[in-house]
């Protein structure tokens, strides 16, 4: 009987995965398209008394030719603005949290932007309005 040596197994180097993992989180956040706040041009009105805050989480906006976006996406209409946005204030508890920023254009008649006011209203939404300082 003629005993063969054994082989060892080669050995792959798992050390360095984790650095190859963290450096291609980084390369594909820095690469990826972030959402947009609005999809058309909107032009706010001017008051004299406004003041400077953060951006909260939820944007709804009005453009020049009436369209209804939420978060950068075009609405299908008050009803399925309401639905959406009601979904995403659900759980939320804070006003803070609650708070949502409403742009519109200023040639956009009150016919056009007073439902989606009230949709925002029904959703549970802290109105947060846009404008420009006279």
């Amino acid at each position: 009987m003629i005993r063969r040596p054994k082989h060892d197994l080669p050995v792959i180097p798992t050390a360095n995965l984790v650095d190859i993992a963290i450096l291609l989180i980084i390369f594909y956040m820095a690469c990826s398209n972030f959402l947009t706040a609005t999809t058309g041009k909107i032009v706010p009105p001017k008051a004299p008394d406004l003041i400077t805050v953060e951006e909260p989480l939820v944007i709804v906006s009005i453009d020049q030719e009436g369209k209804v976006s939420l978060q950068g996406r075009e609405a299908g209409g008050v009803a399925v603005l309401e639905s959406a946005l009601t979904d995403l204030l659900r759980d939320k508890t804070t006003d803070k949290a609650r708070t949502v920023m409403f742009k519109c254009d200023a040639t956009v008649s009150r016919e056009v932007y007073q439902p989606v006011l009230d949709a925002i209203v029904q959703a549970g939404g802290m109105i947060l309005a846009v404008g420009k300082k006279q």
